[in-house]
C-alpha cells in the first residue's frame, strides 16, 4: 500500500492546479493562452533533456541481482534524452506541433498527449516499480520517493502534455474535425517507425550494450543482439510487440493481429497495422464528441491555416 502515497499527493496537487491554471487562462484571449501553453511545452522539453544532469541519470545505479552499476555510465545515458518512447516523443513534439499550427498533426498530439498523460498518472508504474529500462532497480542502492528529481520529472512531464491537450479543447484552440479522421491513424504509424529508427540508432551506437549485458548475466536473453527485438524491456511503446506482462490488457489488440505478423516473434511496427487502423478512427470520433461537449463561452478556434 506504500504506493498510494504518491496518488495522495500528486493527485491532489494536479487538481488544485489544473483550477489555478484555467483560472489563469479564463482572463486571457485566445493568442495568449496559446503563448502560454507554448511555455508549458517548453518546460516539458527542459526537464526531459535536463535528465543527465540529475542523480540517478548522472550517477551509477545497481540493477537487482547484479554487482556492477554500469547502467547509468555515460554516453550511454544520452539515449533516455532521446525519443525512446511515446512519451517522450510526445515532450519533445509538442513545441514544434503548436507552432507548426498544423491541424493533423495537432489532432494526433493533443489525443496522444491527453491519454498519455492522464494514463501515466492514473498508473505510474515506472515509479511505483521502481524500474528502469523495465528492470528492478536494486532499493537498497536507489529508491525512488515522493520528491526525488525521477519522480517528480516524471509526473510533471506526464501533466504537461495531458493539461495543454485539455487546454486546447477546453478553449477551442484546436477542433477535431471528421475530414481528417483517417490522419491518426497515419501519423500514430508514423510515430511508431521513428520510435523504430530511435531504438536502432542507439543500439547501433551501443548505448543499448550496459542494459543488454546485464540482461545476459541474469538470463533474461540469450546473446547480444536479442535485446534489440525484445518485446519485454524498453518497450514502453508496443514497438516491438505486447510484452508479456501486457498479454491480458493487450488481447483487445492481439487479437486483431495476423498470427504470421506474431509468430515467432511480432514483426516491429507493422504488427500493430490492422488494431491502429481499426481503433484509431473510432478513437478519433470519440475525443471529436467529447470535446465538442465540453467547451469554455463559445468557440474562439484560432485560424490555423496550416494543413
Amino acid at each position: 500500500m506504500e504506493f498510494l502515497k504518491y496518488y495522495l499527493l500528486y493527485i491532489p496537487l494536479f487538481i488544485v492546479l489544473t483550477i489555478l491554471i484555467l483560472k489563469y487562462l479564463n482572463k486571457q484571449d485566445d493568442e495568449k493562452r496559446l503563448y502560454f501553453l507554448k511555455i508549458v511545452a517548453l518546460v516539458g522539453i527542459i526537464l526531459h533533456i535536463s535528465k543527465p544532469l540529475f542523480y540517478p541519470y548522472n550517477g551509477n545505479i545497481l540493477i537487482e541481482g547484479t554487482t556492477n552499476p554500469d547502467i547509468f555510465s555515460f554516453p550511454s545515458i544520452l539515449r533516455k534524452i532521446t525519443i525512446e518512447n511515446i512519451s517522450a516523443a510526445t515532450t519533445i513534439f509538442y513545441l514544434p506541433i503548436l507552432i507548426s499550427k498544423n491541424k493533423k498533426l495537432l489532432d494526433y498530439i493533443v489525443i496522444i498527449g491527453f491519454l498519455g498523460g492522464f494514463l501515466a498518472i492514473i498508473y505510474p508504474a515506472e515509479v511505483i516499480f521502481n524500474t528502469f529500462d523495465s528492470l528492478p532497480i536494486d532499493q537498497n542502492n536507489y529508491k525512488k520517493g515522493l520528491f526525488t528529481f525521477d519522480t517528480v520529472r516524471f509526473y510533471f512531464v506526464h501533466y504537461i502534455p495531458f493539461i495543454i491537450s485539455f487546454s486546447l479543447m477546453y478553449y477551442k484552440l484546436h477542433v477535431f474535425d471528421s475530414k481528417r479522421m483517417m490522419f491518426f491513424p497515419v501519423s500514430l504509424m508514423i510515430l511508431l517507425s521513428v520510435l523504430y529508427l530511435n531504438e536502432l540508432i542507439i543500439w547501433k551506437l551501443g548505448w543499448l550494450d550496459d542494459i543488454e549485458n546485464i540482461l545476459i548475466s541474469k538470463g533474461n536473453i540469450g546473446a547480444k543482439g536479442e535485446l534489440f527485438y525484445d518485446r519485454n524491456y524498453r518497450n514502453f511503446s508496443f514497438v516491438f510487440g505486447i510484452p508479456d506482462n501486457f498479454k491480458e490488457m493487450g488481447m483487445f489488440i492481439d487479437i486483431l493481429v495476423p498470427k504470421f505478423m506474431k509468430e515467432p516473434n511480432y514483426i516491429p511496427v507493422f504488427w500493430v497495422t490492422l488494431p491502429v487502423f481499426l481503433y484509431g478512427p473510432l478513437l478519433y470520433q470519440a475525443f471529436n464528441k467529447v470535446s465538442s461537449k465540453i467547451y469554455y463561452k463559445e468557440n474562439n478556434e484560432i485560424d490555423y491555416s496550416t494543413e
